[in-house]
């Protein structure tokens, strides 16, 4: 006699997409997805975590394609789909401003929203000067998967890498050069060849995107001292 055939693989749950107002539906880890979560983090290797996050959600969210959403629409989606999957709380270490003793803390993942501002937009143009502007997004996850995750990468090329994810194009009064079309020699030129302001509209674009936030309070166990936790990314959560 066959073992019964079980239905989890059919979503039941729906969340909105940030970026996008979007409404997709999901469905929690089934135990071979988790598997493959739980051999990722052990290997502690950022780009298996990375894979393998990706895999999962693409198999819990069908009908979203991931690779054209931003790293912050992904998180948030990871959330909620862990929220659903091995419970809706994370616990997270934090030590007491006070006498520095290290508390439990439970967080709601129900209760992250990711942080953007009313007047955020999609696509950004920044001008370089009267005749040049580069047209910036924000990266997705396929834009980072090209970035070496490596602990010797220094951070000047950790910069220089995510200035170029976040480059979408360069208008000209006369051509709109796609930076994806281009050679990765003519990106760095064109990239080095910018003065340190022309720099810091990009790079002041990057470290202001959207993303996974939130503030919670606690007393602590030992002193009994209130503190204020604050999260910001998916590492933190987790």
């Amino acid at each position: 006699m066959a073992l019964p055939q079980l239905k989890n693989d059919v979503p039941k749950y729906e969340m909105t997409v940030p970026s996008t107002g979007e409404k997709v539906k999901y469905r929690p880890f089934l135990v071979k997805e988790q598997k493959v979560l739980l051999v990722a983090f052990e290997s502690q290797d950022n780009r298996q975590i990375l894979n393998s996050m990706l895999d999962c959600l693409s198999s819990c969210v069908p009908d979203v394609k991931l690779t054209d959403l931003a790293t912050f629409d992904v998180d948030y989606m990871f959330t909620q789909v862990r929220s659903k999957s091995v419970g809706e709380t994370s616990t997270v270490m934090h030590a007491c401003k006070e006498c520095n003793e290290e508390n439990e803390v439970k967080i709601r993942l129900d209760e992250i929203k990711v942080q953007m501002s009313d007047s955020w937009k999609k696509v950004v143009d920044v001008e370089i000067d009267k005749n040049i502007i580069v047209e910036l997004k924000y990266p997705s996850y396929r834009d980072v998967s090209y970035i070496n995750m490596d602990e010797k990468t220094s951070d000047a090329d950790m910069m220089m890498e995510t200035i170029k994810a976040c480059m979408k194009a360069v208008k000209t009064e006369d051509e709109y050069l796609l930076m994806k079309d281009e050679p990765k020699e003519e990106v760095e030129r064109f990239i080095n060849s910018l003065t340190n302001q022309q720099l810091e509209k990009i790079t002041n674009f990057a470290s202001n995107a959207p993303k996974l936030a939130h503030t919670q309070d606690y007393v602590c166990k030992k002193c009994k001292t209130e503190n204020k936790i604050e999260l910001s990314g998916l590492q933190d959560f987790f």
